[in-house]
């Protein structure tokens, strides 16, 4: 694993695969089970932005 360098915005530490498979393979790691359940989202990101831009020109 390595450490953000000093004075970034880190979002975490990177894990290199190696570590990660160090981890999987250890018999003491703990693990969490987590159910994932993948769920379709209706969204249409460019027709959002063109109401927001025609919201935004109707108030001007």
């Amino acid at each position: 694993m390595r450490l953000p360098k000093p004075g970034t915005n880190p979002r975490g530490v990177e894990i290199t695969k190696e570590a990660l498979s160090s981890l999987v393979e250890d018999k003491m790691s703990k693990i969490i089970e987590i159910s994932w359940q993948k769920t379709k989202v209706d969204y249409n990101p460019y027709k959002r932005w063109v109401d927001y831009w025609r919201e935004d020109k109707d108030e001007n």
